[in-house]
């Protein structure tokens, strides 16, 4: 058997199973233009692109958002700036991690620009530097995660000066509630920033960019004192929360979709999936589906979850698995075969399925596994 005829006679010869990501780079674009619109002419983007870019593909996405003029790329370690450089990705990249174990060469050589958060961080670098290297600072006003408290700004800055081949280009901080509606402690979050922020001004007047707002604050129309912004979520077409009405002009990225691949009657009182969790209340059509937890369908969404299928939602019943998943489609019965099922995208949103599984549309999206492949629509490159 040829199995390389077999492969390339297939109408896509990386996909036998059916359950796959489409990613359309048309509304990417789309939901970029929206955040440099809020942003404004004088504020510069740095494009959210870690966890492989929420799931999306981060060498496709930040290739259309290079095209698009992103100022900067955020990734969350050497490796994910590694990745994006050796796909040819000439955009700055900043390593929001820190530098982990990476040698201040490395990190030269890829042109990665890593947040630091300790004064240990600057001794490492420096001594595995021979040549410069560009870094940002991160501060805490409230996360109380990473970064130097406002208060050792100046200590910092005082250590700095014993490594000359270490540059200081940018300063930043993460906002706790931005998402929410406790803008008081946002608020306070904004004040303890722009005082370390002239603290920094007083003693460094060099530093390029100050950067808070992420996609909350730019849909929120608060970015308060920075000169970048880091939208992330946005850019996925998703809004962190829906009181934000700009949040309603952005447009989904991914579909997620699999399709039919049994289908069987069974009678009242029959149990379905692991455990028994599920039990038919009259004769049911139950229909599986090619996809499960290993796949990023997480197991929260078992006896909770929605498909959308010939038009009409189902609920999904029984435990989700590793790789099936099993939905109750009594009242299609014109269901077949092969039909295509949304498990979410379009008119089936991510954040609802992330609701009725107790938790955020991020888990959801960045959960979405290496095994399902990405068909990218609408990359006219």
């Amino acid at each position: 058997m040829d199995v390389s005829l077999i492969m390339n006679q297939h109408k896509n010869p990386n996909q036998f199973r059916p359950t796959v990501a489409y990613i359309n780079l048309e509304a990417l674009r789309h939901n970029f233009l929206l955040a440099r619109e809020l942003a404004g002419p004088k504020v510069s983007i740095l494009g959210v692109v870690k966890t492989n870019a929420y799931g999306h593909g981060a060498v496709h996405v930040s290739k259309v958002l290079e095209r698009e003029g992103v100022h900067a790329l955020g990734v969350a370690s050497p490796e994910e700036g590694i990745e994006l450089r050796e796909a040819g990705i000439k955009t700055p990249i900043l390593l929001f991690g820190g530098p982990f174990h990476a040698p201040g060469d490395l990190l030269a050589e890829y042109q990665l620009t890593p947040v630091l958060f300790n004064e240990v961080q600057l001794k490492s670098l420096a001594s595995s530097l021979s040549s410069n290297l560009s870094i940002h600072l991160k501060i805490d006003t409230g996360m109380t995660r990473l970064g130097i408290l406002p208060a050792e700004v100046s200590s910092f800055l005082q250590s700095l000066k014993k490594y000359p081949r270490i540059e200081l280009t940018g300063a930043l901080t993460h906002l706790a509630q931005s998402d929410e509606t406790f803008e008081r402690e946002t608020a306070q979050q904004y004040q303890s920033f722009q005082s370390a922020e002239e603290e920094i001004k007083k003693l460094d007047a060099q530093i390029k960019f100050y950067h808070l707002a992420n996609s909350a604050a730019l849909l929120g129309k608060n970015l308060g004192p920075c000169n970048m912004v880091r939208p992330g979520l946005m850019l996925y077409g998703v809004s962190p929360n829906p009181r934000f009405e700009e949040g309603k002009k952005l447009k989904p990225v991914m579909h997620f979709e699999t399709e039919v691949i049994s289908l069987k009657e069974v009678s009242a009182g029959v149990k379905v999936s692991y455990g028994g969790t599920w039990t038919t209340s009259r004769r049911s059509k139950i229909a599986v589906l090619p996809v499960g937890y290993a796949d990023g369908y997480i197991r929260h969404l078992s006896n909770v979850g929605e498909v959308l299928l010939l038009g009409q939602r189902v609920p999904v019943v029984g435990r989700v698995c590793m790789d099936l998943t099993m939905i109750d489609v009594t009242d299609l019965p014109q269901v077949s075969l092969g039909n295509k099922v949304t498990l979410w995208g379009d008119t089936l949103p991510v954040e609802e399925m992330a609701g009725k599984a107790g938790t955020i549309s991020y888990e959801l999206l960045c959960a979405v596994s290496k095994r399902i492949p990405r068909i990218y629509e609408g990359d006219h490159s």
